[in-house]
């Protein structure tokens, strides 16, 4: 890297207006290499992830794409939708291939291409400050940060990640063009694309107010400013500052008023907006390397000497403003995040100042010129973020018990130390407290060198050190979710389109039942685009996108409506959650897939017009277990046989003790809100069941419609008698029906101990 002078930089380079196309070709040769490269990396980590598993936020993309791509328009499993993101639309095209894993790789290598173009706007952006070589460093860091990885997912980061990066450019474009022949030109642009930013991504709302906080902050150090300030009282001050945080709550106030996110986390969880702050930028910190962290909060300080610059003044307000809105904006997401979902590290959305902080630390490193008291405060802001704040965020340090942390991918190359080299979570923080010290020590020592030779190699070293981290880290994440990726493929198994295949793109109808874990449908849903809706008879099915419950006649017809005269949409097929849902047609294919621990199958049925059902049963989760409320069989057609009923807890060896076990049979009927109930019981059977049995029954059926209940006494808690079980259902026994028509020849009327 080049030598600064002592009074500034003075190696951002001449700009050459008579340069020749050729000499232009040449200049921009590196940095279309360190594009290429970084794009082959991640073409090859996009190709060996086998399937999406990030749900719901892929299926969510997923489902405006094809709408989008199928009829113009965005929406899911049939609804209308918003658009969401400007993501979706890019996507679009590639889901005009309706095969859908050639589809999927043409979504994946295309957000590759998108995400790594970052290197352009971060380029652009530090060549405004810093020479060639520094520059191509700060581009080549932000497009090597492990959030890079998401260039294998079907998430808007892919887009919005390079957008934000592009905004950055053209405001600070526009503050060192300002008053010159094209500075309304650039004006323009900054403000049209940061209008634009909000429907690029949502959380890019915060673009705007970063443009306007920058404005703010690079007009209090001016000139004119300064003379006005002059003159200025105590009492001046004071009541600017009454102004400030006045505005500051004026503002909450509004938002609290419109937003209840925003209410709720202002009034009840404001601490947590810090230390869950805190947490995104020590996970960013890790993924980074820490120095960047170090090096872009300490280029917000001048240097002694330094002079005074309009493009160091710009750079300056846009990453102070960045840190400001990001920070805000992660912290109050993760806390209100922590009251209705789950505590997690939200690293995910603070990226976005990863480019500011990289070209903040090419500009150290290319000036060798720093504030070394800014420095120390940085470097101690680091050390508390890494060996602090993120040590011990949730449950445990760095996360390093499990193999990735979606949301933060920065922690990716500490999990992989430890699943790989079996760092612990104790030596990671002595490592990361060790880059923090060392990339100190290095910044500092720069501008104490003599040699410039001996500045310029350190330098450089300290510079390929932070970027093979950060691709370190990129590669440790991906290796972790393409990991992930080949065990959810597990789930589904191959041919993961085996609907598509058989129904070829006729309208397919998904019913569940039991569903304690949607992973498996999520996917089957993914892969198979003529499942146009997915619906469930307990409700326990969900989204993205409408999944409510069928209404059901006698006789098991099912209508979407409120009059089963006008049933509303019918359907060619029907994948059936076998053998809790029995559909009437022929069986056209079936599939096996992991559930409840389980292998299960997947029945495709070739359905009837109307659509109905000749049975369903409720109550049993996918490994068998009848819950709290027990489970239940109805039966609405061809009823006259005989009922095989297995309880069982073969499964469970535990002092459960004996419980007394009723099967109550009698009428199906349909109550107000169109459901199967039992009514009038004609007959009951009862026995018992215990530890280690199974009782098998056999009863006679009569009725063409008829409902039965099985109802287990004394349930139990695995939990309560095993403490190291993770499993607190409230169990009764494993249930299974099966219905024959006539009476197997070694079967035995009644029940049975097996």
């Amino acid at each position: 890297m080049n030598a600064a002078a002592s009074t500034g930089i003075t190696n951002a380079g001449p700009r050459h207006k008579t340069r020749s196309l050729s000499d232009r070709l040449l200049a921009i040769l590196p940095l279309l290499s360190v594009y290429v490269w970084l794009c082959v990396v991640y073409l090859v980590e996009a190709w060996a992830r086998v399937t999406p598993w990030l749900f719901t936020d892929e299926l969510t993309m997923t489902q405006l794409s094809r709408s989008i791509a199928d009829t113009g328009r965005p929406a899911q499993r049939g609804q209308a939708n918003s658009l969401h993101s400007l993501y979706t639309a890019m996507t679009a095209p590639a889901w005009l291939i309706h095969h859908v894993p050639t589809a999927y790789s043409a979504v994946k290598y295309l957000d590759v291409f998108v995400m790594a173009s970052v290197v352009f706007p971060t380029y652009l952006l530090a060549r405004l400050l810093v020479g060639r070589r520094a520059a191509l460093f700060a581009a080549a860091s932000a497009a090597a940060i492990p959030s890079l990885a998401y260039t294998g997912y079907i998430v808007e980061e892919n887009l919005a990640y390079p957008y934000a990066a592009l905004c950055f450019f053209l405001i600070a474009k526009a503050f060192v063009e300002r008053g010159r022949a094209h500075g309304r030109r650039w004006a323009t642009a900054a403000v049209l694309a940061s209008a634009v930013a909000p429907i690029v991504r949502g959380e890019l709302v915060v673009i705007p107010v970063l443009l306007l906080l920058a404005v703010l902050f690079a007009i209090w150090p001016s000139d004119w400013a300064r003379t006005r300030r002059r003159s200025w009282s105590i009492g001046d001050y004071v009541g600017t500052l009454v102004l400030v945080f006045g505005a500051i709550f004026l503002i909450s106030g509004i938002m609290s008023h419109h937003s209840y996110e925003w209410l709720v986390v202002t009034r009840i969880f404001k601490h947590r907006i810090l230390n869950m702050a805190d947490w995104a930028a020590g996970a960013l910190a890790i993924g980074m390397g820490v120095i960047p962290i170090v090096g872009g909060l300490a280029s917000l300080f001048p240097a002694p000497g330094e002079q005074r610059k309009r493009e160091v003044r710009a750079f300056r307000s846009i990453l102070l403003a960045a840190i400001v809105v990001f920070g805000v904006y992660t912290g109050m997401k993760a806390a209100y995040l922590s009251s209705v979902f789950a505590t997690r590290v939200e690293e995910r959305n603070l990226i976005y100042v990863a480019p500011l902080l990289a070209v903040g630390t090419a500009l150290l490193l290319d000036r060798r010129r720093v504030n070394l008291w800014a420095l120390g405060g940085a470097a101690a802001f680091a050390a508390y973020l890494v060996g602090y704040a993120i040590y011990h965020p949730t449950q445990f340090p760095y996360e390093m018990n499990v193999q990735l942390y979606s949301d933060a991918l920065g922690l990716a190359i500490l999990q992989q130390a430890n699943r790989y080299y079996l760092w612990t979570p104790e030596f990671a923080r002595w490592v990361l407290l060790g880059i923090t010290a060392g990339g100190t020590l290095i910044l500092a020592l720069l501008p104490r060198l003599r040699s410039h030779r001996i500045a310029g190699a350190l330098a450089a070293a300290l510079a390929v050190g932070i970027v093979g981290w950060t691709l370190t880290g990129e590669i440790a994440a991906a290796a972790g979710s393409n990991s992930i990726s080949r065990e959810a493929a597990a789930t589904l198994r191959h041919p993961f389109s085996w609907v598509d295949d058989a129904t070829k793109g006729k309208p397919t109808l998904y019913m569940g039942e039991g569903e304690a874990d949607q992973n498996a449908e999520w996917m089957l849903e993914f892969w198979n685009r003529s499942i146009v809706r997915v619906s469930s008879l307990d409700g326990t099915v969900g989204g993205p996108g409408p999944s409510g419950g069928p209404n059901l006649t006698a006789d098991g017809s099912l209508y979407w409506t409120k009059n089963p005269s006008a049933p509303g949409a019918e359907y060619a097929y029907a994948v059936e959650d076998w053998p809790c849902v029995d559909f009437a047609g022929t069986l056209a294919a079936f599939h096996p897939h992991r559930a409840g621990g389980l292998v299960k199958n997947w029945h495709l049925i070739k359905l009837t017009s109307p659509n109905r059902l000749r049975a369903m049963c409720t109550g049993i989760y996918p490994d068998g277990w009848s819950g709290a409320t027990d489970s239940a069989y109805f039966r609405f057609s061809q009823g006259q046989g005989w009922l095989h009923i297995i309880v069982s807890r073969k499964e469970w060896g535990g002092p459960s003790g004996p419980s007394p076990v009723h099967l109550l049979v009698g009428k199906l009927v349909i109550n107000d809100n169109a459901q199967p109930i039992l009514g009038d019981v004609t007959h009951e059977v009862d026995t018992t069941i215990d530890s280690n049995q199974l009782q098998t029954c056999w009863l006679r059926t009569t009725a063409s419609r008829f409902a039965v209940h099985v109802v287990v006494d004394k349930k139990f808690v695995p939990h309560d008698y095993n403490p190291s079980s993770g499993d607190t259902r409230e169990l009764g026994a494993q249930v299974t029906y099966h219905f024959f028509p006539t009476l197997p020849k070694s079967a035995v009327p009644g029940c049975t101990s097996g």
